[in-house]
């Protein structure tokens, strides 16, 4: 079984990601712009996770079908190479030790790592939209002296 894992091209979440750090420098002016970019990131956020949540149904469409293949035709050669009497239980047994089910399992366990990344880069690119708006149209009323 190969790795067929989809690969992601997160350059253009990278340079909305880039601009969380300059929150704290934004002027009134510039405020707008940075808001934009927090929503267009935002989108490839989300577009990502999809493809991500997609790649991960996939891989555990493909884990079942391992195990399967696994239990119904690899077992009975390997279980009869090991002199081990044939069963419900050790086909289940060689369930887990199957090299292809394996493998499968550690593509799912990347998509669910991905799937769990690019939630928490949304995460990040929402609350940074939603600071910037609290510094920028908040009523703080606060002069350049208070906070010293």
């Amino acid at each position: 079984m190969s790795s067929n894992l989809p690969s992601v091209d997160i350059t253009d979440l990278a340079t909305y990601l880039q601009k969380v750090d300059d929150i704290p420098s934004v002027s009134k002016m510039m405020g707008g712009v940075y808001l934009r970019d927090f929503i267009k990131g935002q989108d490839v956020a989300g577009q990502l996770l999809a493809k991500a949540i997609q790649a991960d149904v996939r891989c555990k469409a493909k884990l079942d079908q391992a195990k399967a293949e696994a239990y119904l035709d690899r077992a009975a050669d390997y279980l009869k190479q090991r002199s081990i009497k044939e069963s419900s239980e050790a086909r289940k047994m060689y369930v887990d030790v199957d090299p292809d089910v394996i493998q499968a399992q550690e593509n799912k366990a990347k998509t669910e790592a991905l799937v769990s990344l690019m939630k928490n880069k949304l995460s990040v690119l929402r609350q940074a939209h939603d600071d910037l708006k609290k510094l920028l149209y908040g009523d703080n009323h606060m002069t350049g002296f208070d906070g010293m």
